[in-house]
């Protein structure tokens, strides 16, 4: 995977001095229920060697290359609405998340990315404080 990310012309968002990615910015929904956060996120006509997805952190990226379509080199588009290029979407989810624990699918041009929280960790503790003789 690491790999396939370094060979891309697309970088990761997280990579420090990357531009503002191309003009496709796919349509994504996050739903939230009490254990997890699902991402859904538009990417038709795209194929899993198109799109990566990290996590750091709280952050999800999601990001890849939509390619125009092969086989018309010196044809004239007469009309061209779909947009084509380098694309990124980052989610900053409101609390801290599981990485190891993030899972990803692509159904009928509909990437769905379960993750899960962490368990929320205590803020207070009560400390037993012990006596030593003297």
């Amino acid at each position: 995977m690491k790999r396939l990310v370094e060979d891309s012309v697309c970088p990761s968002p997280f990579s420090a001095g990357v531009r503002k990615l191309g003009q496709f910015r796919p349509l994504a929904d996050v739903v939230e229920t009490d254990e997890v956060f699902l991402i859904l996120v538009e990417l038709p006509g795209l194929e899993r060697e198109d799109v990566s997805l990290e996590v750091h952190g709280n952050e999800v990226a999601v990001f890849g290359e939509r390619k125009p379509p092969e086989g018309f080199a010196g044809a004239a588009f007469q009309s061209m609405e779909r947009s084509y290029g380098c694309f990124s979407r980052r989610f900053v989810l409101p609390v801290e998340v599981d990485p190891s624990a993030v899972e990803a699918r692509m159904k009928a041009g509909l990437l769905h990315i379960l993750v899960p929280k962490r368990p929320p960790r205590p803020e207070n503790r009560n400390i037993v404080i012990t006596f030593e003789d003297e």
